[in-house]
């Protein structure tokens, strides 16, 4: 066993150790909020871009399921979506 996490040890030494396992949870807390953030961002973006998919062919020009089509059937498309 650890004589200094059981026993107690001196005080500048637990002050130590709690604030170093402070820091160390902080950082992972810190880390999995990052993470977290990044994979809401995702999902964000991901929900945007299949709305912009599903709608583009009611502006005028062709949907890319369209052209996708289009090309799979050998017909060359008739306008170029960006």
């Amino acid at each position: 066993m650890c004589p200094v996490c059981f026993s107690g040890g001196d005080a500048v030494t637990r002050e130590t150790l709690n604030a170093g396992i402070g820091v160390l949870l902080g950082v992972t807390v810190v880390v999995l909020a990052l993470f977290a953030r990044f994979f809401l961002r995702l999902a964000r973006r991901s929900r945007a871009a299949a709305h912009l998919v599903d709608h583009q062919g009611e502006h005028g020009g062709p949907s890319l399921s369209a052209v996708a089509s289009a090309k799979a059937e050998g017909r060359p498309d008739q306008q170029r979506v960006a």
